[in-house]
């Protein structure tokens, strides 16, 4: 599972998150394992990025988060 990727945003469009997630599948898939990951679906960005490296929606989770 490939989780919390996250760009500063004075760091953001230069291709940081492409190259660490695209690294990170690729070390998962070459050792045998399934890639999959979460993101928030009004997350636009973060979805272009993760379409461009081949993965693709395959549920949408209604999450409850409890906040102290």
């Amino acid at each position: 599972m490939v989780g919390d990727v996250y760009t500063r945003p004075e760091y953001r469009g230069r291709g940081n998150a492409k190259a660490v997630t695209s690294a990170i599948t690729r070390e998962a898939i070459v050792s045998g394992a399934m890639a999959s990951l979460h993101v928030k679906a009004n997350n636009e960005p973060a979805i272009k990025v993760y379409r461009s490296l081949g993965y693709i929606i395959v549920k949408i989770h209604d999450w409850i988060v409890a906040h102290p």
